[in-house]
């Protein structure tokens, strides 16, 4: 609603401006009126106006005086005189002072709409202008930090300072600390992308208000979703004052108060903006390690630098891959996904401590995965059986690739076989479906469900059931999915990427992008540059 203010010296006249036209059908309401300019200054204090309806001819302080005052305290008000023909002239000359306009008496109502119509129309203008200039600082500037953490970030200080400045981030020592926080077991607490996203802004607030340094703080989100806390200190007596019990706090706060754990990885200090992603790897591994050390707690990279020595990061999209992979009942595909896991092993070099705790994790992913189905693992394997006793006995890394393939081609083929009644064969058939048929822009769950003739109601809910989301927040998964991989592959553009997942609409593309990654796929392909 856009607040009014009428003033006029006559009641009956402020009556008539009042009830003559029902003015909350068309957007505004009357918040305060004044029955001379000295009256009015009052209530615009009590209720200051976004347009202001004056008579021009009034005592004590006439129209335009008021306007003056008016303008002078509340810059944005828009001022519109009442005049009649001997005033005429005199309303002109208001016009410079910053006065919007005026309605020459006698005037109808429809004049009097109108004209607050016009105003109303360039008030929604320049809000929408101030909202859009806001929006996109905000993308410039995510965009702007994601490349700062990227390792192929070549940015000379003077580029980097000029374009902080021009985003109004005053630029300090140039020394930077990284630290990286999930939310522990995401997936698992919430199915919807904007639960999470909600959580994450709830973890970001609190960051906000308990991080006190003398310097900048900068929050975002990496590529990966993941918040990450960039701070720059003013000099080195500001890092030597910094309380990293802060991040612990943090953590000790959102398990009291939002009943959830977060894991935070700290790097260490470095100076220059070319050094700011090695402290944001130093925070990865050290938030990699939450597997061995345990989570809700803040894991410095600087206290355990030795045990982290020679680490690498390991992607989490993997295990997210692994496990969808197992989830679809999909045996090759998992097959190909540890594969790819062992090839990365391979080709990092990653120490034989690294190596162990890599695959730890991927067996407690698929341990994870037999109980979560409500199978017993004894079952699955057999009695007694303890898969890191067995992982210990192992003398190479090709005979653990050759075990784990195995262990996890037993857990797929026992929850085929044990789970596939009949309605697990249609959500199976819908998800087969969704899979092959997602760059298709008419896909529906009407269009799903007569494809393997049964109802719509019912796919709906077999599919909540099987695969722990609905169809069309699954079609939205595969269809984002497959643009970000499109996107990283670079041959595209953007618009026909839009079309290959199945949006007509590049503009709904965009949105539904940055609802679900988190970022627009301007800015995301960028950061994969």
């Amino acid at each position: 609603m856009i607040n009014m203010m009428i003033v006029d010296d006559e009641s009956i006249f402020r009556e008539y401006l009042k009830t003559t036209i029902d003015w909350g059908q068309y957007g505004f309401q009357i918040t305060a009126e004044g029955k001379n300019g000295v009256h009015a200054l009052e209530q615009a204090e009590l209720h200051p106006p976004d347009i202001a309806l004056l008579d021009i001819n009034m005592p004590f302080m006439d129209g335009i005086e008021l306007a003056e005052k008016l303008l002078e305290r509340y810059p944005h008000v828009r001022i519109v005189l009442i005049t009649g023909h001997s005033e005429f002239e005199y309303a002109r000359k208001a016009i410079r002072l910053g006065v919007k306009d005026y309605i020459l008496k006698p005037f109808t109502k429809e004049e009097l709409l109108l004209t607050m119509l016009k105003i109303r129309q360039d008030i929604e203008i320049e809000q929408q202008e101030k909202t859009t200039a806001i929006s996109q600082q905000a993308i410039m500037k995510e965009r702007l930090l994601n490349r700062m953490i990227s390792k192929d970030y070549n940015g000379t200080q003077e580029d980097t300072v000029r374009q902080l400045d021009e985003l109004g981030i005053r630029a300090q020592s140039g020394l930077f600390q990284v630290a990286c926080i999930e939310i522990d077991h995401l997936d698992q607490k919430w199915n919807e992308v904007s639960e999470k996203l909600l959580w994450k802004f709830a973890v970001t607030n609190v960051l906000g208000e308990i991080i006190q340094i003398r310097g900048s703080h900068l929050m975002f989100t990496d590529a990966d979703g993941r918040i990450v806390s960039l701070l720059e200190f003013e000099d080195e007596a500001a890092v030597h004052e910094f309380d990293k019990d802060d991040y612990g706090m943090l953590c000790q706060l959102i398990k009291k108060h939002l009943k959830f754990t977060i894991t935070i990885g700290l790097g260490s200090v470095h100076n220059g903006y070319n050094h700011i992603y090695s402290s944001y790897m130093e925070a990865l591994v050290s938030l990699q390690n939450k597997f061995n050390m345990g989570n809700d707690r803040c894991i410095e990279y600087e206290r355990y630098r030795d045990e982290f020595s020679g680490l690498g990061f390991y992607p989490a999209e993997m295990n997210e891959r692994l496990l969808g992979h197992m989830r679809s009942g999909e045996s090759a595909k998992v097959a190909e996904q540890l594969t790819e896991m062992f090839r990365y092993i391979r080709e990092q070099r990653t120490s034989v401590d690294h190596t162990y705790m890599i695959c730890m994790n991927v067996i407690s992913l698929c341990l994870s995965f037999v109980t979560e189905a409500g199978y017993d693992v004894e079952d699955v394997y057999s009695e007694g059986f303890s898969p890191f006793s067995e992982l210990k006995k192992l003398e190479s890394i090709h005979e653990t690739e050759k075990w784990m393939k195995h262990l996890y081609k037993q857990a797929v083929e026992y929850a085929g076989s044990h789970r596939m009644t009949k309605a697990r064969k249609n959500a199976l058939a819908a998800k087969e479906y969704i899979d092959g048929h997602y760059a298709d822009p008419e896909l529906s769950v009407e269009r799903i469900a007569g494809h393997i003739y049964i109802n719509s109601s019912y796919l709906r809910s077999i599919f909540k059931k099987e695969w722990q989301t609905t169809v069309s927040d699954y079609i939205t998964h595969v269809r984002l999915q497959k643009a970000k991989e499109l996107i990283t592959a670079g041959r595209s553009r953007l618009s026909d990427i839009s079309e290959q997942v199945g949006y007509n609409d590049a503009g709904y593309f965009s949105k539904a992008f940055k609802k679900y990654v988190g970022m627009t796929p301007s800015e995301y392909e960028n950061t994969r540059n």
